[in-house]
């Protein structure tokens, strides 16, 4: 599908993923589309097919000269349009945006941003951006929040449940996964440090929050050049049980089992594969025994609500 306006002489693209958030994105596409033609903007609009396909529509309309990018459903969907700036390496010359209209929206909980059409349309139109970093691991690109271990079984989980959304969702996928839990023995390696420890989860957050309002990381800042990481050791599902509510509010923090450290670079390395996760997806590593995640620092220039000083 693609809809076209030419009302003025801005260009917008907005990649949208119509079954994000079990569907909700689709249901919203009407109330869009009279929004953009309202606010006059001058935009196409492409509806994704498949998973990816919101990174190769990306990298096409960059070509083409488009320089204002829009998401529109959730962090999967935000996750592939970053790849595609990114991978352009256009990335200084594009401003994105994004309409969080998915499942979990954990990325837009940086900005305070809520599902408001009008007034996240009102934000794009303010034209004031903020420079966001960007996490790297192998050859691809992530904004929000990347997962290893338990985190990411949870993950995994949750993506086969079908008939629940958000946190709900989440918080079922925790229960299934508590019966399977596994403790992971892995060295890492930070920029001044090295560890070798018996983990439940590692969280490596660029943002806040994960799995739809979890602060697993509750200090992190998405343009202050560090990864916060959060790694929880191995303890015994009742111990886990009494934790894992604690992080709706980041009070996890509190508890001797929870380490949070700082870095621009870490190196996973483990005997046996790690469950993995970043942004909503779950990749398949070259090499997932020994990889490295680095920080790519004010790399993406995002529209955000300017806040006065």
């Amino acid at each position: 599908m693609n809809l076209v306006k030419n009302k003025n002489k801005e260009r917008w693209l907005f990649v949208v993923n119509s079954v994000a958030g079990r569907g909700k994105t689709g249901k919203i596409l009407g109330d869009l589309v009279l929004l953009l033609n309202k606010f006059n903007f001058d935009y196409e609009m492409e509806i994704t097919k498949a998973p990816k396909h919101a990174t190769e529509l990306t990298c096409e309309y960059i070509k083409k000269g488009f320089r204002k990018i829009v998401a529109v459903g959730g962090d999967g969907t935000i996750n592939e349009v970053i790849n595609g700036i990114v991978k352009s390496g256009k990335e200084d010359k594009i401003r994105f945006g994004i309409l969080p209209e998915g499942g979990g929206n954990d990325f837009s909980r940086n900005f305070h941003m809520t599902s408001n059409l009008e007034k996240d349309l009102k934000i794009l139109l303010q034209d004031y951006t903020r420079e966001i970093d960007v996490g790297k691991i192998e050859d691809t690109f992530f904004i929000n929040a990347l997962g290893l271990g338990f985190d990411a079984e949870v993950a995994e989980n949750s993506n086969k449940i079908r008939y629940l959304n958000g946190l709900p969702r989440y918080i079922l996928a925790i229960i299934k996964t508590l019966f399977k839990l596994k403790p992971r023995k892995i060295n890492i390696e930070l920029d001044d440090k090295k560890i070798e420890l018996a983990v439940l989860l590692i969280s490596v957050g660029n943002g806040l929050s994960t799995g739809g309002g979890f602060l697993l990381t509750p200090h992190a800042l998405v343009d202050d050049g560090y990864f916060d990481i959060c790694i929880i050791r191995s303890v015994s599902i009742f111990r886990l049980l009494k934790l894992l509510p604690t992080v709706l509010k980041g009070e996890h923090i509190n508890y001797p089992e929870v380490q949070i450290l700082h870095s621009k670079k870490i190196n996973i390395k483990t005997d046996k594969p790690l469950p993995i996760y970043y942004d909503g997806e779950l990749p398949k590593l070259k090499n997932p025994l020994d990889f490295t995640i680095e920080m790519l620092p004010r790399r993406i220039k995002l529209f955000c609500e300017q806040i006065p000083l």
